[in-house]
């Protein structure tokens, strides 16, 4: 389904257009503005995200790296990392992730060891940047990440599988009614 097709049948359904009608240039305008917004939501989540990353780093020793375009880890720049994985002597060992805040309460960042137990993510704009504990000083860390979504143009095919167009286009709707001066029915908030 081609991203116009999604932003006519959403509208479709809250009353802007009837099913005969094409939008008009605005319409469509507002509609993709406002899906790509909804989408930027819910990209910052595992499971509503269709845009997720693996990345590989060589540990050097520091105590933090920046991840993002142009950072220590070039890639772009994650929102979440969800399964941490350091690899040595060609055994894999899960790091946990823990909120930076949590990150912030360890006494002692400086600790060196082999493996490291934690890792937290500091998301900034436009470098994030990752902290890992203890601080190993070889070895790879693989990141399983939550990138932000892309934003889509009208002609743009939907990169996202065909049972999620359902909870798109309702959820649209959600999105626009407000705008387009459409009150929000208890069936399309349950549907949504």
């Amino acid at each position: 389904m081609v991203t116009a097709d999604l932003v006519r049948a959403t509208l479709r359904l809250i009353g802007a257009i009837s099913s005969s009608e094409t939008p008009n240039a605005d319409e469509s305008s507002d509609a993709l503005e406002a899906l790509n917004l909804m989408l930027g939501s819910w990209g910052a989540s595992r499971f509503l995200s269709a845009s997720t990353g693996k990345v590989t780093k060589t540990m050097t020793g520091a105590a933090s790296y920046t991840i993002g375009t142009g950072g220590d880890i070039n890639t772009t720049r994650p929102t979440a990392l969800y399964v941490v994985t350091y690899t040595t002597g060609g055994i894999d060992y899960n790091v946990e992730v823990i909120d930076y805040s949590d990150y912030q309460k360890i006494g002692l960042k400086t600790v060196s060891g082999t493996i490291p137990d934690f890792v937290a993510l500091k998301p900034d704009n436009p470098l994030s940047t990752i902290y890992l504990y203890p601080i190993p000083t070889t070895g790879t860390l693989t990141l399983d990440n939550i990138r932000p979504a892309t934003d889509l143009t009208l002609a743009d095919d939907l990169p996202y599988p065909p049972e999620w167009i359902r909870a798109l286009k309702f959820n649209l709707a959600i999105e626009l009614s407000p705008e387009f001066g459409f009150t929000i029915s208890p069936e399309l908030a349950v549907l949504a």
